[in-house]
């Protein structure tokens, strides 16, 4: 019992270190991935960013580079927090996983009674997926910026992800093009299902 209880703590400060060197390693990632997105709304808008005079273009610039900093620091300011990388899920008990060749138009609830008992809950996926509270926090990075976009005259547009203006990044290719995050989410996940495995032997 003893042993167990020794390795079950060993697995959640595993969990909690490879949090905090994600972390580490997603702060200038997320810092170039808003200036992307920034520079790629200016250059959709090149017909309204031409428009503004050189002091005023200077001073979005510097605005846009203050509130990509600002937004940066709330996210890793978030993603300190060991309980947030202990429990990631956004709703665990709500997540379902449905078997292979099902429709995607089955509904959730459905999928959930048609699941057979006594199967383990599903596990933490990729670093995108919605259901993942890393991925959440990630996502807000962006709400400095857009405020600044506004008091600028730029218009939100429609869109389901990367916020209001798109200037976020909506998968993790977009956020990291090199593959370094998704690497160590990768190491992140082995040390997450190890210390989920041990929790439900204790359970």
């Amino acid at each position: 019992m003893q042993n167990a209880f020794a390795d079950l703590e060993r697995a959640r400060e595993a969990v909690v270190a490879e949090g905090a060197a994600f972390t580490a390693e997603l702060e200038p990632v997320l810092r170039e991935s808003l200036r992307r997105g920034f520079e790629r709304l200016c250059a959709d808008h090149a017909h309204f960013v031409q428009r503004l005079d050189d002091p005023t273009r200077a001073a979005l610039e510097q605005a846009a580079d203050r509130s990509i900093d600002t937004g940066v620091a709330a996210v890793i300011e978030r993603l300190r927090s060991p309980e947030l990388w202990l429990a990631p899920l956004t709703a665990p008990h709500l997540v379902v996983v449905k078997e292979e060749g099902w429709p995607d138009w089955l509904p959730e609830a459905f999928a959930r009674l048609l699941r057979p008992r006594g199967r383990p809950p599903p596990t933490l996926g990729e670093l995108d997926d919605p259901s993942n509270r890393v991925w959440v926090a990630i996502s807000a990075a962006a709400k400095p910026l857009e405020t600044v976009l506004e008091e600028f005259g730029f218009r939100p547009g429609r869109r389901r992800f990367g916020g209001r203006f798109g200037v976020g990044p909506r998968t993790l290719p977009q956020l990291d093009p090199s593959g370094l995050l998704q690497r160590r989410w990768r190491r992140y996940r082995v040390a997450f299902d190890r210390m989920s495995e041990l929790i439900a032997v204790e359970e």
